[in-house]
C-alpha cells in the first residue's frame, strides 16, 4: 500500500465527518461507480424476475444478493482511492479478486450485520478470516462500529423514503383512467396481502431505489474503515514524516559522496570532545530514565482511554477590550436598531400572511355533508326533476314498465330515477343538494345503503347513457331495471 498515492486526505476524524467523506468520494467517481454497479446489478434483477413468477420474491432474493452487489462497488472505491477509478470492463474482469472472499459468510451468517459496509473491507481487502477476522473486526470497530450501524439504520430509512417518492412521484405523473361508475367500497386489503401482490413496476421502484442509496452506503463504510485505520495505525503522521523527508533530500545541498565524510568527521569529534567516564554516566541515566519511563507508562492509570464529550456555552461574551468608539459606535447602534425594527416587522408580516391564509382556507374547506335529520329539508328537484312525493304515482316500478312496453324507454328509465330520487332525499334523508351530480349520489348511496348502490349504479348508467350519450336503449335490461325497483324504494315511494 503506497500511502503517498491516495486520492483523499486522511486525517483523524469523528464517525460522522468519515461517513461525509464517503459521500463526496461517491460524488466525486459517480460514473464508473454507478456504472460498475449496474452492470452487476441490471443483469441479477433481469435474472431474477425471470426466475421468480412473483415479483416479492425476485425482490426479496435481490436484497439478499446485497452483498455481492457491495463488493463490485468496493472494489472500484478502493481503486480510486489508491491508484486510480476501474471501469466496468476491468472490474467484471477482476471477479475472482473481489467475488471469492468471504462471500459464503457474507451471505449466510454476516448478511443480518448491521455494520457490514464497514466491516467488508476487512474481508475482501485485507482477507482476514477466523479468528483473525473477529479480532480484526474488534480492533477497528471500537469506536467505529457504533456509526457504522447507525449508517445501515439511516441508509435503510432513505431506501424506504426514496422508494415511495418514486411510487408516488410516477403516481402523480400517471393519467388517471375515468370511470362514470363508483367503484370505492370501502373495502382495502391488508398490508401483507398488497406487499404479495407486488407487480413489475412496484419491483422497478425498488431496484432504482436501491440503485440511488446502495453505492453511497457501501463509500460511507469504506471511509470509516480508512478513517479509523488512519487513526490506529498513523497514517497521517507517516505521510506528514514521508514528505518532510523529501522536502529535506531535496533541500540538501550535499552530494552523497561527502555525506558518509562529514559524518565520520562528526563521530570523531564527539570521540575527541566526551570523556569516557561521563560517556558512561550518560549512558546509564539513559537507560534508568527509559526503565522509569515504560514503568509509568505500565501503570493502570495509562492503560485505559477514555473519550469525553462536554457542551460548553460559548454566548453572550463580551469583549470589554474591543469596544468600539466613536462614529463607527454610532452606525453599530443604528444598524442594531434598524435591525429590531425589521424584525418586528417581519414578525407583524409573518402574523397577518398567517391569518389571511387562515381565513382563505377556511373557505376553501368545504362544509360537512352530514346534517341533523330534525333540520333537513329535502329538495323538491335534482338535476331537473321534480322528486316531490306528490308527483309521482303510487306504484313507480309499474308505471315504468306499462311505458318500456309501449317502447318508452325514455321516460321510464326517467321516471324510474326520479322515484329513487324521491325515495333517497325523502324517506332516507339521504343529504343531496342541488350543487350534487350523479357520482356524489351514487357514493352517497353506497355508504348509506351499501345493499341498494349496485342496483342504484346500473340505473344511473343506463339513465346516462339513454339520456346523455344517445344511446338506444336495451329493452330487456330496461325490464330488469323495472322489476328489480321495489325491493329497493318501493315501501318508500310515497310518503
Amino acid at each position: 500500500m503506497q500511502l503517498e498515492h491516495l486520492a483523499v486526505v486522511l486525517r483523524p476524524r469523528r464517525g460522522w465527518e468519515a461517513l461525509d467523506l464517503g459521500f463526496q468520494m461517491a460524488r466525486e467517481w459517480w460514473r464508473p461507480i454507478w456504472t460498475v454497479w449496474f452492470s452487476v446489478y441490471l443483469p441479477a434483477a433481469a435474472l431474477c424476475l425471470l426466475i421468480f413468477s412473483n415479483r416479492l420474491h425476485a425482490v426479496m432474493a435481490l436484497w439478499w444478493l446485497k452483498p455481492v452487489f457491495d463488493r463490485a462497488v468496493l472494489h472500484t472505491a478502493s481503486r480510486a482511492v489508491f491508484g486510480g477509478p476501474q471501469g466496468a470492463l476491468a472490474t467484471l474482469r477482476a471477479v475472482r479478486e473481489w467475488l471469492p472472499p468471504g462471500i459464503i459468510a457474507a451471505l449466510t451468517l454476516s448478511r443480518l450485520n448491521l455494520a457490514r459496509s464497514f466491516a467488508l473491507p476487512v474481508a475482501q481487502l485485507e482477507r482476514q478470516r477466523g479468528a483473525a477476522a473477529r479480532g480484526r473486526h474488534a480492533a477497528l470497530g471500537s469506536r467505529m462500529r457504533n456509526v457504522g450501524v447507525w449508517l445501515t439504520v439511516v441508509c435503510a430509512n432513505l431506501e424506504g423514503i426514496a422508494l415511495l417518492g418514486i411510487a408516488t412521484l410516477v403516481d402523480m405523473l400517471e393519467p388517471s383512467a375515468g370511470n362514470p361508475e363508483p367503484e370505492d367500497d370501502g373495502s382495502e386489503g391488508s398490508f401483507w396481502a398488497q406487499l404479495a401482490s407486488w407487480g413489475w413496476h412496484d419491483a422497478f421502484y425498488y431496484m432504482a431505489a436501491v440503485s440511488l442509496v446502495e453505492p453511497f452506503y457501501v463509500t460511507a463504510g469504506f471511509a470509516l474503515y480508512l478513517n479509523r485505520r488512519a487513526i490506529l495505525e498513523g497514517w497521517d503522521i507517516e505521510l506528514a514524516l514521508r514528505r518532510l523527508d523529501a522536502r529535506l533530500r531535496a533541500a540538501s545541498p550535499a552530494s552523497p559522496a561527502t555525506t558518509p565524510v562529514a559524518l565520520m568527521a562528526a563521530a570523531i569529534l564527539g570521540c575527541v570532545l566526551i570523556h569516557p567516564q561521563a560517556a558512561v554516566a550518560a549512558g546509564a541515566v539513559e537507560k534508568s530514565a527509559r526503565e522509569e519511563i515504560r514503568a509509568v507508562l505500565d501503570s493502570p492509570e495509562f492503560s485505559r482511554q477514555k473519550e469525553v464529550t462536554r457542551w460548553h456555552y460559548i454566548g453572550g461574551q463580551q469583549r470589554q477590550e474591543n469596544r468600539d468608539t466613536g462614529l463607527l459606535a454610532v452606525w453599530r447602534t443604528l444598524s442594531a436598531l434598524l435591525g429590531s425594527i425589521a424584525e418586528v416587522g417581519l414578525w407583524i408580516a409573518a402574523a397577518i400572511l398567517l391569518a389571511i391564509a387562515l381565513f382563505c382556507l377556511r373557505r376553501m374547506i368545504p362544509q360537512p355533508r352530514l346534517r341533523d335529520a330534525k333540520r333537513y329539508r329535502p329538495p323538491d328537484a335534482l338535476f331537473g326533476f321534480d322528486i316531490a312525493p306528490e308527483s309521482l304515482p303510487e306504484d313507480v316500478a309499474g308505471a315504468a314498465t306499462a311505458m318500456a312496453r309501449t317502447g318508452r324507454f325514455r321516460d321510464a328509465l326517467s321516471l324510474l330515477y326520479r322515484g329513487a330520487l324521491s325515495a333517497l332525499a325523502h324517506h332516507h334523508q339521504l343529504p343531496l343538494g342541488p350543487g350534487d351530480t350523479e357520482g356524489d349520489c351514487s357514493r352517497a348511496v353506497s355508504r348509506a345503503l351499501p345493499e341498494s348502490a349496485a342496483y342504484f349504479a346500473r340505473l344511473v348508467g343506463a339513465w346516462q347513457a339513454i339520456a346523455y350519450a344517445a344511446r338506444t336503449a336495451d329493452a330487456a335490461g330496461v325490464q330488469r331495471l323495472c322489476d328489480e325497483w321495489r325491493p329497493h324504494f318501493s315501501a318508500t315511494s310515497r310518503a
